[in-house]
């Protein structure tokens, strides 16, 4: 059988097609998926020894603002007004998981609205210890992320994380095992 102008059209104009509805859908699917710097197993390493006591290093881990924090060893929890009900995803406070280390890291980003809460060293009136304060609607953390004002429905994520001599190692288990 042999192929008539015609057939040529059709197959010419169903390749145009095909490549119209592949430019259409190709920034779509791309923009649904997740970025690299989220689907990447980062590991962030971060000196301690350079952070000064009630100091915070502001990086970066899988795309999202990472506090590192360094605390005198004498604070403890008992300067704040904890909401004990809100827990993290291991049903405890994150001072719970954190005690005994004066240097770990937490995700900087509001369980609220995803606003980027700041570092308060030196506290205020109506806390009177250093806090994480989200300026978008008052969310106050203390320095372990956990709730202590506001509307923020839980405390701040804790991501895996190790000591090795005078690195924080974040994003390998350790004292911390799991993202919670």
């Amino acid at each position: 059988m042999e192929a008539s102008r015609r057939d040529f059209i059709n197959v010419a104009i169903g390749g145009m097609g095909v490549i119209g509805a592949l430019g259409v859908l190709y920034p779509i699917v791309k923009t649904l998926a997740p970025s690299a710097a989220s689907t990447t197993e980062a590991k962030v390493e971060v000196d301690i020894s350079k952070v000064p006591e009630l100091g915070v290093r502001v990086t970066s881990y899988k795309g999202k603002p990472l506090f590192v924090l360094k605390l005198p060893k004498d604070l403890t929890i008992d300067k704040y007004q904890v909401k004990k009900e809100q827990v993290n995803s291991a049903g405890k406070l994150n001072y719970d998981l954190l005690k005994g280390h004066d240097v770990f890291a937490l995700i900087g980003v509001c369980t609220h609205l995803g606003c980027i809460p700041l570092w308060k060293p030196e506290g205020s009136e109506s806390v009177n210890a250093p806090y994480l304060h989200c300026p978008c609607h008052g969310g106050l953390y203390t320095p372990w992320g956990d709730n202590i004002g506001g509307p923020p429905p839980r405390p701040l994520f804790v991501p895996p994380q190790k000591l090795e001599g005078s690195k924080l190692v974040v994003g390998e288990p350790g004292f911390v095992d799991k993202l919670v």
